[in-house]
């Protein structure tokens, strides 16, 4: 393997002529496996090794690791690393047609999952009821629905998540303000790019996250920045344009904003003309209560966009997200959108709504709810008593992950925070670091572990497992 890697990068990783270090290790890599330099199961460097041999961050090799992984081309084992997977994409793009090659393999629920910081209870979701109302959606398909092609997506779809939000969110809107997209990232591109006047900004929360980020990028649009405090976003001071903010649970650090400060927000969009993105993020998943009334609620759905996706409530492959348009932004965001993508795919959403009109998607809310503050509470008590020489555990009744901070003695020992997540990582943790929800201002240092994907059996030995990481690491 050491020969292997040499070979890959005996020239410059830096020699990437304006491609990010992280997409340049990404190709890299992939060009290895496709040819043949990296062999099926060869075990890649560790990312701290790699980083050091490469003289790159760790977070740069991290993200080219959870790309490649995510598309196939790598593959972890628990307590092992990184290897290169016996089947890759690409496998299925190159046979030939009509050769008679074996099936690809299939990966059941007994592969090892990737774990992911903030997944939902993906073991817990119903398969069986899920495929016989896909089944029965495409069974109905019919000569007007193969040829579907409302911008806005589904009808009785639409119908199904307003009513669902009016009735656990205060939402105020009808299903012609309901608009499907495939997630929040596209809704931000689609909004901004059709509403947003000359000289207005996409402002995001700092810290936050980088998905928006790379969406607000790619729209061209300025983007500025508002801090964020124990209340939430702050009002932004010198801006003005589209706020995207997440009141119900602020990522990453978890704060729910308060009555005083969502007037304040709505208060500065009036004066400044401006409109409020509000990305609902996990607000399904509170655990002490019932979940927050909106921020399009309070404002009645005059300056606030309402924002949501059914990547955590369902699972992440579903691709499926929803916003609810002013009906005065209605026509102009319908508009760019027949111009660009022109309409959501049907199936899917069939699928979806035989799920929401059957009941089945409540009781799974309702479901997840317990499963995922059980969760928590043994992630919780096995972190406060195996990890409390490392980490401080920020106090959380809501969400998916929950955030780690260093003790000063983790600070004292010098070791640096992608070690921390590395740590998690190969324990089967999914982890993600603090800083790099970071973008302008000084990053704060900590690790944002996930829990309601753990497997109940599993969560204490995983836990030991990051603390014997930590241990070595660390020394004490």
């Amino acid at each position: 393997m050491e020969q292997d890697i040499a070979t890959l990068w005996s020239h410059a990783l830096e020699n990437s002529k304006g491609i990010s270090l992280q997409k340049k290790l990404h190709a890299d890599i992939r060009g290895g496996i496709l040819d043949g330099i990296l062999k099926t199961g060869a075990r890649l460097p560790a990312t701290r090794a790699l980083a050091k041999r490469l003289g790159i961050a760790r977070n740069t090799v991290i993200e080219a690791y959870d790309q490649l992984i995510a598309e196939g081309y790598l593959e972890t084992k628990r307590g092992a690393g990184t290897f290169v997977s016996a089947m890759r994409p690409d496998d299925f793009m190159t046979s030939s047609q009509g050769e008679n090659t074996k099936p690809p393999r299939v990966v059941t629920a007994k592969t090892e999952p990737m774990q992911l910081s903030g997944m939902p209870a993906l073991d817990q979701f119903p398969n069986q009821i899920w495929a016989r109302a896909a089944s029965k959606a495409v069974r109905g398909l019919n000569a007007d629905l193969m040829y579907h092609r409302d911008p806005l997506g589904y009808a009785p779809l639409r119908q199904n998540i307003a009513d669902y939000l009016k009735a656990s969110r205060t939402v105020v809107c009808s299903y012609k303000q309901v608009m499907i997209v495939s997630g929040l990232q596209q809704g931000l591109f689609l909004l901004a790019s059709s509403v947003l006047q000359e000289n207005a900004n996409i402002i995001l929360e700092e810290p936050g996250f980088i998905g928006m980020l790379a969406a607000a990028r790619a729209t061209g649009i300025p983007i500025s920045y508002t801090a964020v405090d124990a209340d939430g976003a702050c009002v932004p001071q010198k801006s003005a344009g589209l706020l995207v903010t997440s009141p119900s649970q602020q990522y990453p650090l978890g704060y729910t904003m308060p009555h005083n400060r969502r007037l304040a927000l709505l208060n500065w969009a009036r004066e400044t003309d401006s409109l409020i993105l509000e990305d609902d993020y996990d607000s399904e998943f509170r655990y002490a209560g019932r979940p927050l009334n909106s921020l399009q609620g309070v404002d009645g759905g005059k300056r606030v966009i309402y924002g949501g996706t059914f990547s955590k409530s369902l699972f992440p492959a579903v691709r499926m997200g929803y916003l609810v348009l002013p009906e005065h932004l209605v026509n102009r965001v319908m508009a760019f959108r027949s111009a660009t993508d022109s309409f959501p795919a049907i199936t899917g959403q069939l699928a979806l709504n035989a799920f929401m009109e059957s009941g089945e998607f409540s009781k799974h809310i309702r479901r997840l709810r317990k499963v995922h503050a059980r969760r928590q509470n043994v992630c919780a008590a096995c972190i406060r008593q195996k990890l409390s020489p490392y980490f401080n555990l920020q106090p959380s009744d809501a969400g998916l992950h929950l955030l780690l901070r260093p003790t000063t003695a983790l600070i004292k020992s010098g070791i640096t925070e992608d070690i921390w997540v590395e740590a998690a990582y190969t324990a089967g943790i999914g982890a993600v670091s603090l800083s790099h929800t970071f973008n302008k201002t000084k990053p704060e240092h900590g690790v944002l572990m996930g829990f309601a994907n753990m497997v109940d059996e599993l969560i204490e030995p995983a836990i030991e497992t990051f603390r014997k990481n930590m241990q070595r690491e660390t020394g004490y």
